[in-house]
């Protein structure tokens, strides 16, 4: 979602493989640093492509989510996710913000890394502080 982007989370739907999802961040462990330059920069999290989850060779469920910009993966142990909501609308700044045949190129990258599946929202209780809510 470019800059700006108005977002409605929802944290009580199940998040199925492909949707977007708003991923806040435990301020500890092994993200503490990219979640603090989040909360410097007055982010509450990241918005990324859902992909699914799997377990490690030690049995420790990790989260994969899909970013655009540029396509990559980023893996998250479950551990170190405060909160995961599906979004559920959503609006850019301007509607030509979004290039549709870019996005469509990220989500085939993305692809071979769709793992599938639902999942539960974590941390349905979580809400932002102040005037966000």
């Amino acid at each position: 979602m470019p800059n700006g982007s108005l977002l409605r989370a929802d944290p009580s739907q199940p998040i199925h493989a492909g949707q977007l999802v708003a991923v806040v961040l435990k301020q500890e462990g092994s993200f503490k640093g990219f979640s603090t330059s989040l909360e410097g920069n007055d982010l509450l999290g990241v918005t990324k492509v859902f992909l699914g989850r799997t377990e490690t060779a030690k049995g420790e469920w990790v989260y994969l989510f899909g970013q655009f910009d540029p396509p990559s993966v980023l893996i998250v142990p479950r551990k170190g996710l405060e909160a995961m909501h599906l979004i559920a609308d959503g609006k850019p700044p301007h509607e030509n913000d979004i290039n549709k045949e870019a996005l469509a190129e990220t989500m085939d990258l993305l692809s071979p890394f769709i793992r599938g599946g639902t999942s539960e929202p974590i941390g349905p209780n979580w809400r932002p502080n102040g005037e966000l809510q």
